[in-house]
């Protein structure tokens, strides 16, 4: 979805989507990494404009509606949150139940997380800054499950250093929405809507799902309930 290449510049479906918007704005987009948990407060303090890197929209924050919080642009792709663990105990999470009393890492402020508090002690959960650092501490044995999006998971699961983790296929959360979110009353939110429909008209979106693999999860949603 979005990483740095060897120049260390971003790249990505999200990094290439974002700039292709501001194109047609007329605006520099300028990508600005922040801590997670930290998101709401870096947008309402204007620091960021957007918050845009594969932000579930239809979720809850501290039983919270994220669309409560933030304005949301119209979905683009839909994902699902997915439980990964070493393949040497993949049998033995067979359900939701097989969750309950295990050790847990997520990405601090996820869906992810919401979703790990709802399964397992919240005294059990490790948060990282990063949805990419909780693959580690499954393969160091640190947690026994980790909580990612499974488009991420899919792409290193059984791959590279993270051949010895699988995705537990017989535990299927439910489906997510991606959205971009605005601070609340934002002008940007309708230019931005604008700016999608017009790559999806003009197929430049399909295009760069195809080139990344996401073909197949890209849908333009205009409501997020």
């Amino acid at each position: 979805m979005n990483e740095k290449d060897a120049d260390r510049n971003w790249t990505g479906f999200e990094s290439e989507f974002a700039i292709e918007v501001g194109k047609i704005l007329g605006m520099e987009v300028k990508f600005q990494e922040i801590i997670w948990e930290q998101k709401y407060n870096e947008l309402n303090s204007g620091a960021i404009d957007c918050i845009w890197n594969g932000f579930t929209a239809n979720a809850y924050d501290n039983g919270v509606k994220r669309s409560e919080l933030v304005d949301f642009s119209y979905g683009y792709m839909l994902n699902q949150q997915c439980i990964v663990v070493k393949k040497d105990n993949l049998a033995s999470y067979v359900d939701e139940a097989s969750l309950a009393g295990k050790k847990a890492c997520v990405e601090g402020g996820s869906a992810g997380a919401s979703y790990a508090e709802e399964v397992t002690d919240k005294d059990k959960i490790v948060k990282a800054s990063a949805q990419i650092n909780a693959f580690t501490e499954v393969k160091s044995g640190a947690v026994d499950f980790i909580v990612v999006d499974i488009l991420l998971a899919q792409n290193i699961c059984g791959k590279g250093d993270y051949t010895d983790l699988a995705i537990v296929n017989a535990i299927e959360l439910e489906s997510e929405i991606y959205a971009i979110g605005f601070k609340k009353g934002s002008d940007l939110t309708a230019k931005v809507n604008d700016a999608i429909k017009q790559l999806e008209e003009n197929g430049t979106l399909m295009n760069l799902a195809k080139k990344y693999g996401f073909e197949n999860v890209l849908k333009i949603t205009e409501t997020i309930e």
